[in-house]
């Protein structure tokens, strides 16, 4: 079964000039500041064609180079989800129980009719962002002597936390009625993940998915010894400083060592361009199985055909999502993916400018990482990139 090796434009059937360009385009847009630090890693049929980095690890860190570490943020989400599928292969977690039946904790009206699909498709009722009264309800909990139960082994105290004082978060919508894309559920998600394993996630992940693919740069959680290998970002840019305790900012190191089930891996592109290639082969890798073709096939179907989607103010009318993947639809988000990729490609792009994605008509699997001023290039990347199949 394919697994990732050095290759050629020509022996992929990539045009070499076009991913010229692309290397072109790449060392343009850091040479004029749009971004100051960049890295791609992008195969076809298996063959990388192209893994380069551009700009510095950081203020004062040095050239950024290919094993240098970014957090992905919420690139974490496909990584979370197949554990989850994992767990459903193995027969464990069932995709159309109720989510009670794993979090009893959970409370408020309507929440016997969350299965674990909906928090797979953000389609739980959950908003985007928790109210302003919300917070404060957060808030008043953390200073107001708010009982929490000792946190349990394999949990990190500061997830343990948000779960307590989260459980009874209100809905804005009854489940399977909008796609409200958050973190929440993927928080739930991960619980369930813990629990019915009885591992830590970081730990169940390098057993099930790191290790057998080979992501030896990949966590969920930045250790300790890997601090020297992260890009950091200027204070100034967007995501630098984080909104609360629990999204301290891509440049809090302590923050970053929490291992969120939401947005809580560092990892390479390479690394994560072996994850897609895994997807792209149905679920293995060399000689390891990690997912079913089965699961895979669940995972990158549209889950909630017909279903509207919400970010913010921007409202789709169709937001084709599977279990941890946006699939390309009809349906066109502002900067979102390339334009050109056919229908069902796959994606999920990060907070400060980390995107993978999956085409598989063309077979290619490609990561773009970057630290973000404004506006990410990754659109132009993609079209490029895609431009260049050639067979």
């Amino acid at each position: 079964m394919t697994v990732l090796e050095r290759g050629s434009p020509a022996s992929s059937g990539m045009n070499a000039e076009r991913i010229g360009l692309a290397r072109e385009r790449c060392a343009q847009w850091v040479e004029d500041g749009d971004t100051p630090s960049l890295c791609v890693c992008v195969a076809r049929h298996g063959q990388i064609v192209l893994h380069e980095c551009w700009g510095a690890q950081g203020p004062n860190r040095g050239p950024l180079r290919l094993d240098s570490l970014f957090p992905i943020m919420s690139m974490t989400k496909p990584v979370t989800a197949t554990l989850a599928m994992q767990l459903v292969d193995d027969g464990v977690l069932g995709l159309n129980r109720p989510a009670r039946d794993y979090l009893p904790e959970l409370a408020g009206d309507g929440v016997d009719d969350i299965l674990v699909h909906h928090l797979l498709t953000h389609t739980a009722g959950y908003p985007a962002f928790p109210s302003i009264e919300t917070q404060e309800r957060r808030n008043k909990r953390l200073t107001g002597g708010f009982e929490i139960e000792p946190c349990p082994e394999g949990q990190h105290p500061l997830i343990h936390e948000l779960l307590a004082i989260t459980w009874d978060d209100p809905r804005v919508v009854a489940p399977g009625e909008l796609m409200m894309y958050g973190n929440h559920s993927y928080q739930l998600l991960g619980e369930i993940v813990r629990r019915l394993s009885g591992r830590p996630i970081d730990a169940l992940a390098r057993e099930r998915v790191f290790g057998p693919l080979g992501m030896d740069d990949s966590s969920y959680g930045l250790a300790e010894a890997e601090t020297a290998r992260l890009v950091l970002r200027p204070e100034h840019f967007p995501h630098a400083v984080g909104p609360s305790r629990w999204m301290a900012g891509l440049n809090s190191i302590e923050g970053l060592r929490v291992p969120y089930p939401t947005h809580g891996i560092v990892s390479t592109p390479r690394d994560m361009t072996a994850f897609g290639q895994m997807i792209l082969n149905r679920g293995r890798y060399g000689d390891a199985r990690i997912l079913s073709p089965a699961a895979v096939a669940a995972m990158t179907r549209d889950q909630i055909p017909g279903l509207k989607a919400q970010l913010g103010p921007f409202v789709a009318r169709w937001a084709s999502w599977g279990y941890g993947f946006a699939v390309e639809s009809p349906q066109k988000w502002p900067f979102y993916n390339g334009g050109v990729v056919p229908l069902g490609t796959l994606c999920h792009p990060g907070a400060g400018g980390a995107m993978l994605w999956i085409d598989p008509e063309h077979d290619i699997v490609g990561t773009y990482f970057e630290v973000t001023k404004l506006i990410s290039h990754f659109d132009h990347f993609i079209n490029i990139i895609t431009a260049a199949a050639e067979d």
